[in-house]
């Protein structure tokens, strides 16, 4: 007699860790997204792997250099140049990926800015808080989030964030994927 309650209760208790589990990347995404609106770097800071989101840019942005470039692989200087630019590359995406440029992507659902543009923290335009976000889950462990601006007419899906799980229910920001350069 005293098993239905006991077994009842596990049922409950398994269906709402599985719950929470399930649902974490949601939950994680709204936290994120509220720590970058409420422009709190140490709580936006704590979800986002740095290194990670670095180097998933220089791959993209080098494999589309060296995609651009490499027709004239032929030429010397055309090789030169592609090793140049990859250095390039590389000291760009160490200077631009910061957390205010980060948070700002997220705020505005781009990663456009203009130059001397470090305004995190002032108000911006009304249709930039009106940035709606789509989150598709790619297996277990990884959510990519698209942004829908006002002016847009559907889901861009040619800019993701990648959001991978750590942990049972922790997810953080690893990488950024651009669309057209």
């Amino acid at each position: 007699m005293k098993t239905k309650p006991l077994l009842a209760a596990l049922a409950v208790a398994a269906a709402s860790v599985g719950g929470y589990w399930y649902y974490s990347p949601y939950m994680a995404f709204k936290d994120i997204r509220q720590a970058a609106q409420r422009n709190d770097s140490d709580a936006f800071n704590a979800q986002v792997d740095y290194p990670r989101v670095r180097d998933s840019l220089k791959g993209q942005i080098s494999a589309r250099m060296s995609q651009e470039l490499g027709a004239n692989q032929d030429n010397g200087f055309a090789t030169l140049g592609t090793m140049l630019g990859m250095v390039v590359v590389n000291q760009m995406v160490e200077a631009f990926v910061r957390p205010e440029m980060v948070m700002r992507a997220l705020q505005q659902g781009q990663m456009k800015s203009g130059p001397n543009d470090d305004r995190v923290g002032q108000a911006e335009p009304a249709d930039n808080r009106k940035v709606e976000w789509t989150l598709e889950r790619k297996g277990l462990d990884k959510v990519i989030a698209y942004s829908q601006r006002p002016d847009q007419a559907e889901v861009d899906r040619d800019v993701g964030l990648v959001f991978e799980r750590y942990g049972f229910s922790d997810w953080k920001l690893t990488e950024i994927r651009l669309g057209k350069l």
